[in-house]
């Protein structure tokens, strides 16, 4: 069975209005390892997956708005609890997409996550027993290539102004950058615009790229790499050649779109040289964006979110003081509510909780009286992975994991995954054990080794 659409449904996408539906794929780029958010990413869910609003996945919101513009080609890479992320999307039906992936044991880099979703079994082989894609390379022209850990307004009608301005300048590749702090240049890339044209709106600006600094405190500039681009796939037949191990040891490393492609496309990588004059341009966004780079990035985007300050459908009731699942016990008369929170589906709040502001309560939670939630997210249970790499699944955690919060309790600036909290958890991350037994960490925590 499939799902049809009538034709007005994608006569009213804009890339079937301009003829170039088939034009394009979008390759997600979600096999990051997530480290910065260890212990969650390394027991219960990859970074692409974690929720908004208590349910909505990151990854999920491009899924939503590609469709929207009427593009269902669409590819994901994938490394850590890959599953997890198949099972979700699985062949993409469910969201009237068609949704493949590439599996990385490893990861190769953001240029060789594109290039492998770009051009299947056909591109490089840089790991000796490298896992490659069994598909066919993409026969259409341009590639749209997005973090799945990014949060955004950027929605269809912006990718279709972006997509406009990509083809009429003759772009080959051209990314989305948005302002920063300048105080916090010394974390982003930047870039510096060549005589830029004013444009006004939300894309306010567009022009060639003159300089690429990858987290240099002292850049001209503060606009940064917002990891949303658009490439011509001539461009990625031409890196894919080049493409090294994503191993910064190596005396030429080539696998990185901002440590590396970047350069080359600016003639700044004395060891890399391109076949012919590819233009880098930039499209400044002066929208909602976010990378969910650690963990109160995460706290302050369900923020944003419960503000109504991000444009993404939550599956639950709209109230004035927030949302609202089903099948919720709870008496509204007799617990406090400070505006934001949301309360997920299958909850039960005793008399004299108090909750908000900023309160995101997952699904299937029972807070018991006195118990105070603010500034914090509680998810819903999830599968639980062990060290062997062994899955419980979320129904058979149940007894383990209680996700109850026991009277009086405070929770406050925390991710709580779940568990039998007994007393107050303030600016911590909480994981439950495959045993019941909680593992608490600094929400600050941030483990040695690569980040990548």
């Amino acid at each position: 069975m499939a799902i049809e659409f009538p034709p007005s449904f994608w006569e009213n996408c804009w890339t079937h209005r301009r003829g170039v539906a088939g034009d394009l794929r979008c390759a997600i780029l979600a096999a990051g390892l997530g480290r910065r958010m260890d212990p969650l990413t390394a027991r219960h869910l990859p970074k692409p997956l974690f929720p908004l609003g208590g349910k909505v996945p990151m990854a999920e919101v491009w899924v939503r708005r590609l469709v929207e513009s009427g593009i269902t080609d669409i590819s994901m890479n994938l490394c850590v609890l890959a599953e997890t992320i198949r099972r979700h999307f699985r062949d993409g039906s469910k969201f009237a997409a068609r949704i493949g992936y590439v599996n990385e044991d490893e990861p190769t880099g953001t240029l060789g996550g594109a290039c492998k979703q770009a051009l299947g079994h056909t591109a490089r082989r840089v790991l000796a027993n490298e896992p490659m894609p069994s598909f066919e390379p993409f026969r259409g022209s341009t590639l749209i290539v997005p973090s799945g850990d990014i949060v955004t307004n950027f929605g269809s009608e912006m990718l279709e102004e972006m997509y406009q301005l990509h083809r009429e300048r003759g772009s080959a590749f051209t990314l989305i950058v948005v302002p920063v702090p300048w105080e916090r240049r010394k974390d982003y890339g930047t870039v510096v615009f060549s005589h830029p044209e004013e444009r006004g709106g939300m894309l306010s600006r567009f022009g060639r790229i003159a300089e690429f600094r990858e987290k240099d405190p002292h850049s001209p500039s503060n606009l940064n790499n917002a990891s949303i681009y658009m490439i011509e796939m001539d461009l990625i037949r031409a890196l894919d050649p080049l493409r090294t191990a994503a191993d910064p040891n190596l005396a030429e490393p080539f696998y990185d779109f901002g440590k590396h492609a970047f350069a080359a496309l600016l003639g700044q990588l004395p060891y890399v040289s391109l076949p012919k004059g590819y233009e880098l341009w930039g499209l400044q966004y002066d929208g909602r964006w976010f990378d969910v780079g650690q963990k109160r990035d995460y706290l302050r985007v369900n923020e944003y979110l419960l503000d109504g300050d991000l444009d993404i459908t939550l599956p639950y009731e709209k109230l004035p003081w927030g949302y609202l699942g089903t099948n919720v016990t709870i008496d509204l008369s007799r617990v406090t509510i400070r505006p934001p929170v949301l309360i997920g589906n299958h909850c039960i709040l005793e008399p004299g909780v108090e909750l908000g502001p900023y309160a995101v309560i997952g699904d299937g939670w029972i807070l018991e009286d006195g118990v105070t939630v603010r500034h914090s997210v509680l998810w819903e249970r999830y599968s639980f992975f062990g060290d062997d790499g062994r899955e419980i699944s979320a129904g058979d955690r149940q007894l383990v994991d209680r996700h109850e919060v026991r009277r009086g309790v405070t929770i406050e600036e925390s991710i709580v995954v779940g568990g039998a909290i007994r007393h107050d958890v303030r600016e911590q991350t909480v994981d439950v054990g495959e045993d019941g037994r909680l593992g608490l960490l600094p929400i600050d925590y941030v483990p040695d080794g690569p980040r990548a």
